[in-house]
């Protein structure tokens, strides 16, 4: 723990020093939506995603009403909610006036497999601080998994369906929640007038608010604060790049590493 939250000081002093998170550095953003337009995609994919997962629950084999969301359940909710988010994405982003949103670019995947990289550290320092005061001022022990889904995997042994689930959990759902955030949300603030910062900062919000249900009790203070300086990192890295393939790559590594974690 205390190399953790060590390594995790040393990394952002030298990210401070280093002065990457200037706004001098930031580039204008690839994206073709309007404000509006970009506001009504990201209410649609909450709106179409919440309606998948309802529909996801009705076709998963059926439980005990008091037992927890099973590997099945999970699946069934995940891969239809992802199923009717992708349509609406290809409804949105695929019309010829636009379609050019630079998802492939090499250089910028790099910088944000780099940016990962570098805030991985801060980023579990900053949960162990938050959880070490979240118990010092009384509360919940903290868990080893604070994510619902995380939990669920580290205590199945892998099979088909489990790594199923792994592949929409490190690939499919990063990149639709970056298109939906770093994508429709901030494209909305950023054309709305937000200055870059300002706008960064109120979608890591709003993307951490949004993942209250899937926290565990006990971890929902420290994973609010994980998840927003992801957010932050998320949104820094379009800013830099101009490109969601920057965000959708440090969000995929960020994911991934977390289930490596989760099954030590």
């Amino acid at each position: 723990m205390w190399g953790t939250l060590i390594i995790g000081v040393c990394a952002v002093a030298a990210i401070a020093i280093s002065g990457v998170w200037r706004s001098s550095r930031f580039v204008a953003m690839r994206w073709k939506l309007s404000a509006g337009q970009s506001l009504l995609m990201f209410l649609v994919l909450q709106v179409v995603g919440a309606v998948g997962a309802e529909v996801g629950t009705r076709f998963a084999p059926p439980q005990s009403q008091d037992a927890p969301v099973s590997i099945d359940g999970t699946l069934w909710m995940i891969g239809t909610a992802s199923m009717f988010q992708i349509i609406a994405v290809l409804m949105f982003l695929m019309r010829p006036d636009s379609a050019a949103h630079s998802w492939s670019r090499p250089k910028s995947a790099l910088i944000g497999a780099v940016a990962l990289a570098a805030a991985w550290f801060p980023l579990q320092a900053l949960g162990i601080a938050v959880g070490s005061l979240q118990m010092a001022l009384g509360g919940p022990a903290v868990p080893l998994e604070g994510h619902s889904t995380l939990q669920m995997l580290a205590e199945t042994p892998l099979h088909l369906r489990e790594w199923l689930l792994i592949g929409g959990v490190v690939i499919v759902a990063p990149a639709l929640e970056e298109i939906m955030f770093r994508g429709a949300l901030l494209g909305a603030l950023r054309r709305g007038g937000f200055d870059p910062w300002s706008g960064i900062l109120l979608c890591a919000l709003i993307f951490a608010l949004l993942h209250i249900p899937a926290l565990v009790g006990g971890a929902v203070a420290p994973g609010l604060a994980i998840l927003f300086a992801l957010g932050v990192v998320l949104g820094w890295c379009v800013a830099r790049t101009g490109s969601l393939a920057a965000s959708i790559t440090a969000h995929m590594l960020f994911n991934a590493l977390n289930i490596l974690q989760s099954m030590d």
